[in-house]
Order: C-alpha cells, then sequence, then structure tokens
C-alpha cells in the first residue's frame, strides 16, 4: 500500500519540532561537563601535618647584673680626691710600714746579707751617744729612729700629694699615678745612696766608709736601698690614688 496521503497536506516544523527531533536522533546533545580529577591517596606518612598553634608572644625576660649593686658610701679614691690631706697621711703610713717589713725581710732574697734597717741609720744620727745593752744593741737608740723614720715617710708622703702631685696637674688612671709616685721614689732613692748615708753616717759611726754613693756597703745595700723605695712608692700611688 502507498503511504502517500495526498489528502493530508504538507506543513512547516516548528522550532519546538525540530529540536525534539534532534534530540531524538541524537543530532544535538548537550556537551557534559568534564569530570573533575580526584587527587590521589596519600598514605600516613605523606600526609601533612596539622599546623601547631602560633605560640602567643612573651617578653624577653630582664637579664639581672652580676653585681646587684655598688656598697653604699663613697670609694677610697673619692675620698682621697675630696679629703687630699687625709689620704696622704693614710697614704705616708701604710708607705712606710710596707716598705719597713720589706727590708727587714730583704736578706731572704739574698740580696744583703742582714735587714735593711732605716731605724737604725736614723738612730745613729738622732742618739749618737745611745747605750748598748749587754748582746749590743741600743733599745732607746732604735726606737728613736723607728719613729724618727715613720716620721719622715710621712712628710715625704705629704710634700708629694700637697706640692708635687698638684704641680704635676690633673690626672685619671692609677698608672699616671703609679708614675709620679714612683719618680718620687727614685728620688729619694738616689739621695739616700748619694748623699744622706755617706754625708750623715761616717767611718766613726757606722764603723765603715760608705764611700761614693755608699758602694763600699755592697752593691747589695746600694741595689736594697732602691728597691726599699720601690715598695714605698708603689704603695703610696695606690694609697693616694685621687681621679680627677
Amino acid at each position: 500500500m502507498s503511504s502517500y496521503y495526498p489528502h493530508r497536506p504538507p506543513h512547516a516544523a516548528s522550532a519546538d519540532e525540530l529540536a525534539s527531533r534532534m534530540q531524538t536522533n541524537g543530532a544535538y546533545r548537550t556537551p557534559a561537563a568534564p569530570a573533575q580529577q580526584q587527587p590521589p591517596a596519600l598514605g600516613w606518612d605523606q600526609r601533612p601535618q596539622q599546623s601547631q598553634a602560633q605560640p602567643q608572644y612573651q617578653e624577653p625576660a630582664i637579664q639581672q647584673p652580676a653585681v646587684m649593686a655598688q656598697t653604699t658610701g663613697t670609694h677610697w679614691p673619692q675620698f682621697v680626691n675630696n679629703n687630699r690631706l687625709i689620704g696622704a697621711l693614710v697614704a705616708g703610713f701604710g708607705a712606710t710600714q710596707l716598705a719597713t717589713m720589706f727590708g727587714y725581710w730583704i736578706y731572704g732574697l739574698g740580696i744583703m746579707e742582714g735587714p735593711l734597717d732605716f731605724a737604725f741609720f736614723n738612730g745613729v744620727i738622732l742618739t749618737p751617744n745611745a747605750t748598748a745593752n749587754e748582746a749590743g744593741f741600743a733599745v732607746s737608740q732604735w726606737f728613736a729612729g723607728m719613729g724618727f723614720h715613720y716620721f719622715n715617710g710621712m712628710v715625704f708622703a705629704l710634700a708629694y700629694a700637697l706640692v708635687i702631685f698638684p704641680w704635676l696637674g690633673k690626672t685619671h688612671t692609677t698608672g699616671s699615678n703609679l708614675a709620679r709616685s714612683l719618680g718620687m721614689g727614685m728620688f729619694l732613692a738616689t739621695a739616700s745612696c748619694g748623699w744622706w748615708i755617706p754625708a750623715l753616717h761616717p767611718e766613726d759611726v757606722i764603723g765603715i766608709d760608705p764611700g761614693f754613693f755608699s758602694i763600699n756597703l755592697g752593691w747589695g745595700t746600694v741595689l736594697g736601698v732602691y728597691l726599699w723605695h720601690v715598695v714605698w712608692a708603689v704603695a703610696l700611688g695606690l694609697f693616694f690614688n685621687p681621679q680627677d
């Protein structure tokens, strides 16, 4: 049988009909969205570590000094700077005491055969006619010489502190003070060996002519006199140590 139907007139298809036919025949399909790739599963040792909580800010601790605080009061250099007279007296006594001890112990260094006794040198000048005891020791002469010896040490310290030291100008270091006091000590040692011992201790007083620069008493005695004054000068410079 023929499928042609002459009694059914042809008609134009609408847009909806065309779209329906294309979907049915597969001519028009809506493109599908691309599939998202899933990341591969990580093992337990490959998993990112969870971020730890950020530590809160803490102010740094204040470090305490090793020495918490200085002792109260005035330190000795400051005291000497404000009290030159008292400082000079203390320095003179301390320096003379230390040097006198060194003089009695100097023979232990092998420089002299006996002690360097300035009390004897001064005593024979003050009391040349003092009577000695059975041991040949004049007690009154020795004590008179020792007292005069300390008096001389303190007077020289006063002259250094109140006259020579200010004349040399201001100083700021202990080293410069020691240089000044050593200069004073070397002057006194030279005066002792070059004039004081030879002129005031003749042969009829001490039993031997000291000679030029006291050389007849032995080089050990001359060296001992200089070392004695070095000890005195160093002690003087450390005790009388103002900081201008």
